[in-house]
């Protein structure tokens, strides 16, 4: 839901795969509400926390769940942006993360550098929204990463089980898959010169703009006492 009147939806397939793969007694959490919040709280999560700034949101989802006797009891609605309240939030450990708010750089990236840590071993990491670039983006480094397993992916949403713990480390940028595999400055091997070197390529500057020496004798006599 955006605004609490219209709703871009989540996808039929995910809708199944929430449903499917949410075992009651699980903890949750998504940025954004709507459709999915729904279908977390109808399989009787033991805690869901949804993270909007839109209060009207969670107004719409709490008045239809009330109206078809789903209970919200478990339900944690935040009315923050993300960006803002995930940085210094103490989360539990999580079972599953729906990655479906803001769309905008960096707000993806964000939401996931912040529930990864917290989410469990074999826990889900679900990307909605892929035909978005944000998106796939994430879900493009989440498949290429050693340390998460593709479980599902179609053309609307990707689902990932972490496989290790923690997901931050000290390795280089280079370290890892994706963004070395798709940044061609991975494969550029770096040769420093040696003095002959800088030597050769002074005279051949020298010899292309011949006005640079000139300016550079006349800088140096005007030091001279």
């Amino acid at each position: 839901m955006h605004g609490g009147r219209a709703t871009y939806g989540i996808s039929p397939a995910m809708a199944r795969f929430l449903d499917a793969s949410l075992a009651p007694g699980a903890v949750t959490l998504e940025t954004g509400t709507g459709l999915s919040t729904i279908v977390i709280l109808r399989r009787g999560v033991a805690r869901h926390i949804s993270v909007t700034p839109y209060a009207a949101e969670f107004e719409a989802v709490r008045t239809y769940c009330a109206s078809v006797g789903i209970p919200t009891g478990a339900w944690q609605p935040v009315t923050a942006s993300s960006l803002d309240w995930l940085p210094s939030a103490t989360l539990p450990p999580l079972d599953l993360v729906l990655i479906d708010g803001a769309h905008a750089f960096p707000a993806p990236f964000v939401d996931w550098c912040y529930t990864a840590e917290p989410l469990k071993v074999g826990g889900l990491m679900v990307v909605d929204d892929l035909q978005l670039v944000t998106a796939r983006i994430l879900a493009d480094f989440l498949r290429a990463d050693e340390r998460w397993e593709e479980v599902q992916r179609d053309h609307r949403f990707g689902v990932y089980r972490k496989r290790v713990h923690p997901i931050r480390d000290e390795n280089d940028w280079l370290a890892q898959a994706w963004v070395a595999g798709s940044n061609p400055v991975a494969a550029v091997r770096i040769i420093r010169a040696g003095p002959l070197r800088r030597l050769l390529a002074l005279a051949g500057r020298a010899l292309a703009e011949p006005r640079l020496v000139t300016d550079a004798l006349r800088h140096r006599l005007r030091r001279q006492p």
